[in-house]
C-alpha cells in the first residue's frame, strides 16, 4: 500500500513540474509590428566598374548570393551575445557610434537640354504627356500611346509615372506629380547621402554599428534574424539595404545618421515632399522626384569613387524587381511595397538602353498578378517604342 502510494505521489510530483515548465515556455514578448515593405533582390561584390560603359555593367547574380556574400561584417559576429561565460542569460547593450556630422557637398547637376527634367509638371491630370522628339503624330506612336491610354482606363487603380532621357531629348509622363507613399523607394535618395557622407569624410565605411533590439524592423532583410550584438559595417549595412532591402539595416543608418543631413541634401536637390521627419518614410513620393534622384545617382556613378561603386554594383540587375522585370537591358534600380491602407507598388530606375534613360512609377496597388503585369506592359511599351 505504501509502495503504491509512493508512486502516485511521484506521478503528481512529475505533472505540477510539466504544467510548471510549460507556462515558462509559453511567455514570450510579442514582435514589433512589420511595415509590411518588402523588395528582394541580389548582391555582387564591391568591385571597380565604368558605369558610363553599360554593356559592362555587372554580372547577373541571384538571390541565393545574398546568403553566400563576399561582403561580409568587417568583425566577427558573437556566438551568442545574450549570455555572459556561465552560460546564465542577462542584458546586455552595446555601444552605438556616434556621427560626427560636417558639412556635406551636394553635387547638383545642370538641367540637360534641349528638355529639364524639373520642367516635367503635371500640367493635366490623367494626360498622357510627351516631350522632346517623341511625335505623337507618327502612326506607330500614336498606336503605342493609345495602347498605354487604354490600359491605364480599364485599370481600376492609379499609376503614374516618368521617363526622361539623360541626355534631355525626350520624356513621357503621366500624373507625374501625384503623390504616393514611398514604401521603400525611399531608401534611393537617403542611401546616396550616405555614401556621399562616407566619401566625404565625414565618417568611415568601416564604422561598426550593433544590431539592437531596438533596430528590429520587420519586413524585407536577414539582419532581423541576427543575434542581438552581431556587428556591422555602415559599407555592409547600406549593401543589404540596396540589395535586398534590408529593413533593420535602414533602421540602423537612419539611427547613424539621422535626417537633418539628408535633408540638407534633398532640399538642395528640390525635393521637399522627400524629407524625413521622426518616420523613416514618406508619404508624399512622387514619380517625378524619384526620377530626379535617379539621374543624380546616373552622374554619381560617372565618378566611379569606391563607394559610387558600392552604390552601383548593389542596385544593378537584381532579380524580383517590378519596372524592368520585362526587360532585356540592364537595369540599376530600387523598388519597394506596402499592403493595406498605404499600399503601393513602386519602383524607380536607370535603363542601361543605348540612350540610356531614368524611369520611375508608382502604383497604389498590393501588386497582384493583374498589377504586375500592368506596371511590366507599360514599361515594356516605353522602353521598346518611345525610350529607344
Amino acid at each position: 500500500m505504501f509502495r503504491k502510494g509512493l508512486i502516485l505521489f511521484l506521478l503528481l510530483f512529475a505533472f505540477t513540474v510539466g504544467i510548471l515548465a510549460s507556462f515558462g515556455a509559453c511567455d514570450s514578448a510579442p514582435e514589433p509590428s512589420a511595415d509590411g515593405s518588402s523588395t528582394a533582390g541580389s548582391t555582387s561584390s564591391v568591385s571597380s566598374v565604368d558605369p558610363s560603359e553599360p554593356s559592362s555593367i555587372v554580372e547577373e547574380s541571384s538571390v541565393e548570393s545574398v546568403e553566400d556574400s563576399s561582403v561580409e561584417p568587417s568583425v566577427e559576429p558573437s556566438e551568442d551575445p545574450s549570455e555572459d561565460s556561465t552560460g546564465e542569460s542577462e542584458v546586455t547593450s552595446w555601444p552605438d557610434p556616434e556621427f560626427p556630422g560636417g558639412s556635406l557637398e551636394t553635387p547638383v547637376h545642370p538641367d540637360s537640354e534641349p528638355i529639364s527634367i524639373r520642367s516635367l509638371r503635371q500640367t493635366e491630370d490623367n494626360v498622357l504627356l510627351v516631350y522632346g522628339d517623341i511625335d505623337p503624330t507618327d502612326e506607330e506612336t500614336a498606336e503605342v500611346l493609345e495602347q498605354i491610354r487604354g490600359m491605364i482606363r480599364a485599370y481600376d487603380k492609379r499609376v503614374s509615372f516618368c521617363a526622361y532621357a539623360l541626355d534631355g531629348s525626350r520624356a513621357i509622363t503621366y500624373n507625374c506629380e501625384e503623390q504616393y507613399f514611398s514604401a521603400c523607394t525611399i531608401k534611393t535618395g537617403f542611401l546616396l547621402y550616405c555614401c556621399l557622407a562616407i566619401e566625404q569624410g565625414l565618417t568611415s565605411v568601416d564604422e561598426v554599428m550593433y544590431y539592437q533590439e531596438k533596430y528590429y524592423h520587420g519586413g524585407s532583410g536577414k539582419i532581423k534574424d541576427s543575434a542581438y550584438g552581431t556587428p556591422y559595417t555602415l559599407g555592409y549595412l547600406i549593401q543589404q539595404a540596396l540589395t535586398i532591402s534590408d529593413n533593420v539595416a535602414y533602421e540602423m543608418l537612419s539611427a547613424y545618421f539621422g535626417h537633418t543631413g539628408y535633408n540638407q541634401m534633398i532640399e538642395t536637390l528640390e525635393l521637399d515632399r522627400l524629407k524625413l521627419g521622426s518616420s523613416i518614410w514618406s508619404h508624399r513620393m512622387t514619380a517625378r522626384d524619384l526620377a530626379i534622384i535617379w539621374r543624380e545617382l546616373y552622374f554619381y556613378f560617372q565618378t566611379d569613387t569606391k563607394m559610387a561603386n558600392l552604390y552601383y554594383n548593389a542596385c544593378t540587375n537584381t532579380p524580383f524587381n517590378y519596372a524592368t522585370v520585362y526587360l532585356k537591358e540592364k537595369y540599376s534600380h530600387k523598388s519597394g511595397d506596402n499592403f493595406g491602407k498605404n499600399a503601393v507598388y513602386n519602383d524607380g530606375a536607370i535603363i542601361w538602353a543605348d540612350r540610356p534613360y531614368v524611369i520611375a512609377i508608382l502604383n497604389n496597388s498590393e501588386g497582384e498578378p493583374q498589377d504586375e503585369k500592368l506596371v511590366g506592359t507599360i514599361v515594356k511599351l516605353i522602353n521598346d517604342s518611345l525610350m529607344k
